[in-house]
């Protein structure tokens, strides 16, 4: 089965920089970005519960935990799929990113290209305690247990990559971030160089909207959930020029009152 969609997959591990790296040059490169965490909460609703809670899942053990983490990454990449159909803009590429892609799918979803990005334990942990908010104090109690998983899904991750002869960019704890940023640009801009881009104006502005909504939704799902207000996002700029890579943080009442 393949999309009939021209996407560049960007997975890998929490803290290795996947999500900034790529809204900055899906931004800057006139790309559709589809973060596959933004719809976390329309999958629950529309697969139902996956699995048992995560809480559940991590006190089995990490090899459990990872099991389960590549189970239920597995039943959700078809509605991904569907996700990036149904929003796609014709002939554009469409850069992909999330933890949930594995090298395995490959072949069977057909992207134009992927690449893996595999970090350290510590910049994982580092990471994972930077996204904490002020009184989740149930994310804090398992962000041990989170960082053993996140670490054998990274040696797992990376041992298929490199068996599928897929790039993997190793992501050390005292990175360099512009050296990262320029290999996944490489490879993004070599796999989706034949490909039409958005049309500044009107389509770039609509494109950037579109995602900026659904980021907003899923904040909004997670603010409901946890009963939590999360700091303000980085929401891309909506002015429809060209490989603007401006950035309006909001908070979701903000960006709600904002329109």
């Amino acid at each position: 089965m393949v999309t009939g969609t021209p996407m560049f997959w960007v997975g890998g591990t929490p803290g290795s920089g996947k999500s900034t790296i790529v809204r900055r040059l899906a931004r800057e490169l006139d790309l559709a970005l589809h973060p596959v965490d933004a719809y976390t909460y329309d999958h629950l609703e529309r697969l139902g519960p996956l699995g048992p809670a995560l809480d559940d899942v991590l006190a089995l053990g990490p090899q459990a935990a990872a099991d389960d983490f590549e189970r239920t990454s597995a039943r959700r990449l078809p509605t991904v799929m569907e996700d990036v159909r149904a929003a796609q803009v014709p002939e554009v590429p469409t850069v992909v990113e999330g933890p949930q892609l594995h090298p395995r799918a490959v072949a069977t979803w057909a992207p134009i290209g992927a690449i893996w990005l595999v970090t350290t334990a510590e910049r994982t942990r580092t990471a994972r305690r930077q996204r904490l908010v002020p009184g989740d104090d149930a994310a804090g109690r398992r962000l041990d247990a989170l960082v053993e998983r996140d670490q054998l899904i990274g040696v797992r991750l990376r041992s298929a990559a490199l068996a599928a002869g897929s790039p993997v960019v190793e992501v050390p704890t005292d990175v360099v971030w512009d050296d990262v940023l320029a290999a996944v640009r490489a490879a993004v801009g070599a796999a989706t160089a034949p490909f039409a881009r958005l049309r500044p104006g009107r389509v770039l502005a609509s494109r950037r909207r579109h995602e900026n909504d659904v980021v907003h939704r899923q904040i909004v799902a997670h603010e409901r959930h946890t009963g939590l207000t999360l700091p303000a996002f980085p929401y891309a700029c909506v002015c429809g020029r060209s490989g603007c890579t401006d950035t309006v943080p909001a908070t979701s009442a903000e960006y709600r009152a904002g329109g």
